[in-house]
């Protein structure tokens, strides 16, 4: 890490000498290099790097927290009394905790040392051909709406006064595409992404074929008539849907009396065929972790388990709440943010069903490859969603015609029943919150509004 434990050490001795009872240092960096092209040529090409450093203290039983982005030029005695001061302030009288460390982390390989060597020259030459090759695809692509390839490297380390000193690197390189087709005036688009842990594993060739013959095959989609038939949703567009409501799964959600599964621990909310486990040692998951934002060390555990809710997400506070051991779901948005609770990687659990399977028994229904006004369209206390999508018609067991400005709706407890069948074909999405994974499933029946 880039920071020095002395000064960690001054923040600790300060601390003492105003009457801290225990203390830690979260300290975060993020290093961001973005391309962007135009044709032919470099738009956009920027080299960021941000961090910085937080602060937490328990003085007479209440969290004071200060941050600076100054990591390097710290005044000790007052970052400890601007978190005291902070400290007098609050007025919540939960117990807070610092805590002392997990007997064991998991070593999760989240850094691969190997991109770092890689020219920036390479990466933009990538760039520049995507655009090129994508321009070339087929007449019908008409340009580029939107490109960028970013390559993060990231760290973080948790210091404290009872002992804890862990920390961590992590590593990935995202491009994207987003291009425009148009045919006898329909105009479509389409988006196509890769991800690794290096540059050189990306794959020009997936972002093209998921950006452009997506957009070609629905030029000419027209809206049906409205119905209630039985849906199919495509893998990562299913992910995004779900990763809509993985607050509904956060202990802080259910004691405010905000999420609806409040009281069921333990009871069926979904069908059978549903588990869905968060997996914070995935491998090559963006949200893998040894250790939560307070230091408790992370495992995989499941939410929903054949239907039944089998656990909600803790940290500490939450955790001391319920009378239960934190799940090690802590987590900050940044070294400034406070403690709150969320999944690292959440999927649901492939089937053995393929996707034609999933298809055959279906006489009439849709196949949704696109959701639009996910946060617009969904209320996630009550779970009724109206989203609008397109897709193609679905006619005894084959997928038919293309079809457009339609809105599917129902709610998200009642679609969890209804999930009748789940794929083989489990699939990430970038999209919607956090690095959330779904086969493609067929739900038994929705409401499909047209014309």
């Amino acid at each position: 890490m880039m920071f020095n434990h002395e000064k960690i050490t001054d923040i600790f001795n300060a601390g003492e000498r105003h009457g801290v009872t225990d203390q830690e240092v979260y300290y975060q960096t993020a290093r961001n290099v973005s391309i962007s092209v135009f044709n032919g040529e470099i738009e956009k090409y920027s080299l960021s790097e941000e961090g910085g450093l937080s602060y937490r203290a328990i003085i007479d039983g209440k969290m004071g927290y200060t941050y600076t982005e100054n990591a390097s030029d710290i005044e000790a005695d007052a970052m400890v009394l601007e978190a005291i001061g902070n400290a007098e302030i609050i007025e919540a009288d939960d117990e807070v905790f610092i805590f002392k460390g997990s007997e064991h982390y998991e070593t999760i390989d989240t850094y691969n040392p190997e991109a770092e060597k890689r020219d920036v020259r390479d990466k933009i030459q990538f760039m520049l051909d995507l655009e090129k090759a994508i321009l070339a695809y087929d007449p019908r692509v008409k340009r580029l709406s939107s490109n960028n390839l970013s390559d993060v490297i990231a760290s973080r380390a948790i210091v404290n006064s009872k002992g804890l000193d862990i920390n961590e690197k992590s590593n990935y390189c995202l491009a994207y595409a987003m291009v425009v087709v148009e045919a006898d005036g329909d105009t479509r688009t389409g988006m196509g992404y890769d991800i690794a842990d290096d540059f050189e594993k990306l794959s020009a060739e997936k972002i093209i074929k998921m950006a452009v013959e997506e957009a070609l095959t629905m030029l000419g989609a027209k809206p049906i008539k409205s119905m209630q038939c039985p849906v199919v949703v495509k893998n990562d567009v299913f992910a995004q849907f779900f990763s809509a409501f993985t607050d509904l799964f956060s202990a802080d959600r259910v004691q405010k009396n905000l999420s609806k599964l409040k009281g069921k621990l333990e009871t069926k909310i979904a069908s059978e065929t549903v588990t869905v486990y968060d997996d914070p040692h995935l491998p090559k998951g963006l949200g893998s972790t040894a250790f939560d934002a307070e230091g408790v060390a992370t495992y995989k555990k499941a939410l929903i388990e054949q239907g039944t809710l089998r656990t909600f997400l803790h940290n500490l506070k939450s955790a001391n709440k319920d009378d239960v051991v934190t799940t090690g779901n802590a987590a900050k948005g940044s070294y400034k943010g406070t403690i709150g609770i969320a999944p690292f990687n959440v999927y649901i659990e492939p089937g053995s069903q393929s996707f034609n399977e999933l298809l055959q028994p279906i006489e009439k229904g849709i196949y949704i490859v696109s959701l639009q006004g996910l946060h617009a369209g969904i209320n996630t206390i009550s779970g009724d969603f109206s989203l609008q999508c397109y897709g193609y018609v679905i006619e005894t067991g084959r997928i038919g015609k293309p079809t457009s400005q339609i809105t599917v709706s129902g709610n998200f407890f009642e679609l969890l029943n209804g999930m009748d069948a789940v794929g083989d074909d489990l699939a990430f999405t970038i999209l919607g919150s956090g690095y959330t994974g779904s086969p493609s499933v067929r739900i038994s029946g929705l409401t499909i509004s047209g014309i």
